[in-house]
């Protein structure tokens, strides 16, 4: 009787459980490896940003040496590390690589995104054209999607600009009304577009023709300390970088509650006021760990 009565108790426990928690224990990271070093031993400063691309390269903007650094993902070990050094860029923050391997980092003190050549020589900048109005675009964030399409995230004019890929001006969507202070955006494979507000701790969406953003998610403050980063992966997941609270939060694509995953600290697998992630074609998760003055590797499973 008593065996009967606990098996009871597990079956309802289960289906009383809500769904997050359950979701919760689907996806998980495990470290790979972690690079401090450019290929002459010359160790990162603060890095801000990483983007995977084709033929397995990783950018990552050494910001607080003012460079980027060009790595190779061979048989999960990062291979070399060579500099690429502009004088056109000073404070390089986010980056991202398009279909053609060229190179776009945008410069947190000229607040302006720059296009390199795959070698990473200076192409120019990232001005729209075209502009259907005339207020001064101020990028905090940037986003290349599908096509080539570059999205910035202009907090000065409150919009998403959507530009083909030599710059010209396509459309752009308003922030949504209520907002507070929106960090990053996101494409996914399908075209839809994400926000993520740092103030609020939520997550907006636009589907491809949408007029507008509407809410993904309630407040995820039970989950997240000050979001500031987000990326998707092949399946429509969305990682979320809790910078402030040093760990990556994982959603479903429908916004429901996957994970939350990394902790704070100093040690191998462990974070401090990471900045920017992204995922690859392999499930590898790459993040730029600023105050622990590396990016670390890490693998997806479930």
């Amino acid at each position: 009787m008593a065996r009967a009565i606990f098996r009871i108790l597990v079956i309802l426990i289960i289906f009383s459980t809500p769904a997050t928690v359950l979701n919760a224990q689907t996806v998980k990271f495990r470290h790979l490896l972690s690079v401090y070093f450019d290929d002459k031993g010359s160790g990162m400063k603060q890095p801000e940003g990483v983007a995977y691309g084709e033929k397995s390269l990783l950018i990552v903007s050494d910001t607080g040496n003012g460079r980027l650094l060009r790595y190779t993902i061979q048989e999960k070990t990062l291979k070399a590390g060579s500099e690429i050094k502009v004088p056109q860029l000073t404070y390089p923050l986010r980056v991202q690589i398009n279909s053609k391997g060229e190179i776009f980092v945008l410069d947190g003190k000229k607040r302006r995104i720059l296009r390199l050549s795959p070698a990473g020589e200076f192409k120019g900048y990232v001005d729209p054209q075209g502009l259907p109005s005339s207020p001064a675009v101020v990028p905090r964030s940037f986003k290349i999607g599908t096509n080539d399409t570059i999205y910035v995230l202009d907090i000065f004019g409150e919009r998403v600009i959507e530009l083909s890929p030599d710059g010209k001006y396509q459309k752009h969507l308003e922030f949504p009304k209520g907002h507070g202070f929106f960090s990053d955006l996101a494409v996914d494979s399908r075209g839809n577009l994400l926000l993520i507000d740092s103030t609020r701790r939520m997550v907006y969406s636009a589907a491809r023709e949408a007029k507008g953003f509407l809410p993904l998610t309630k407040n995820l403050k039970d989950y997240l300390n000050f979001p500031t980063n987000l990326t998707t992966d092949g399946r429509g997941r969305i990682y979320i970088v809790d910078e402030n609270g040093s760990g990556i939060v994982i959603l479903g694509q429908d916004g429901s509650f996957m994970g939350r995953q990394l902790s704070m600290g100093w040690t191998e697998g462990f974070l401090y006021y990471p900045t920017q992630i992204c995922v690859n074609e392999k499930a590898e998760v790459f993040i730029a760990d600023r105050e622990n003055n590396r990016v670390q590797v890490f693998t997806v499973v479930q």
